[in-house]
């Protein structure tokens, strides 16, 4: 992995998270990207919406989604509006973070096939 790789980061102008997914979710790049995103939405006020980049994720094992599970119960607790996920032309790994999610909370979350699409559900009072 490389140090340098932005997994997650608030942009408070919008009180709004993106979080990457992308690529492969082993255990211990699941513990940054949970920390990362615990990070990010101290930085937010109740009501951020995030946009989850899933386009090329590779759901991981059983920890790994516990992990994930755990993240989507921790934005829902701390006031998670909505959630937009781009999962490109290959939803699987998206269907994955929303099957866990499903079990977990309540937000109202869509896949899209693009940021533009992604940002402009989110941008919109639609699913409120």
């Amino acid at each position: 992995m490389n140090s340098n790789e932005q997994l997650a980061y608030a942009d408070a102008s919008k009180n709004r998270i993106h979080i990457f997914f992308n690529g492969t979710l082993d255990y211990d790049r699941a513990l940054r990207l949970q920390q990362a995103y615990r990070d990010a939405i101290a930085q937010c006020e109740p009501g951020f919406t995030v946009v989850t980049y899933a386009e090329n994720y590779k759901p991981g094992d059983d920890k790994v989604q516990q992990i994930v599970a755990e993240m989507t119960k921790m934005a829902e607790d701390a006031g998670l509006r909505k959630v937009a996920r781009v999962v490109g032309t290959s939803p699987l790994g998206g269907m994955q973070i929303n099957r866990l999610a499903k079990m977990k909370t309540k937000y109202p979350s869509r896949h899209f096939a693009t940021k533009e699409e992604a940002v402009a559900y989110l941008d919109s009072h639609e699913d409120e």
